[in-house]
């Protein structure tokens, strides 16, 4: 399972974040994770519950946010979500497939909130 070591990077950059603020804990985390990220988000929550314990972020409450997948249709000139769960990224409005992805491959912290 991948998501442990993302998760524990997670931990790390938060508990990096509290010794640089000099503070005592982590309050909140943010995390932001594409549709096409290749994370399970269920996973990752799991082991960010794991990875906290014993650390300064061992009570924070951990928000992931999840991001769709947006492309770009060149023909139309507009963004829209991809639904398809296959990767099937086809313009709505013309039916033109594009591989032009916006967002929806993201992992990242997006905030840390520390005490």
């Amino acid at each position: 399972m991948h998501e442990l070591s993302i998760a524990r990077s997670v931990v790390g950059l938060a508990v990096q974040a509290a010794s640089d603020d000099h503070a005592e804990r982590v309050l909140r985390v943010g995390v932001r994770v594409g549709a096409f990220a290749g994370v399970d988000a269920g996973a990752l929550d799991t082991a960010l519950q794991m990875a906290r314990l014993g650390t300064p972020a061992a009570a924070a409450a951990l928000e992931i946010d999840p991001v769709p997948l947006v492309c770009h249709c060149a023909p139309c000139d507009v963004d829209f979500v991809v639904d398809d769960r296959h990767g099937v990224a086809r313009c709505p409005t013309c039916g033109v497939p594009s591989g032009d992805i916006r967002s929806g491959t993201e992992l990242e912290v997006s905030f840390v909130e520390v005490i």
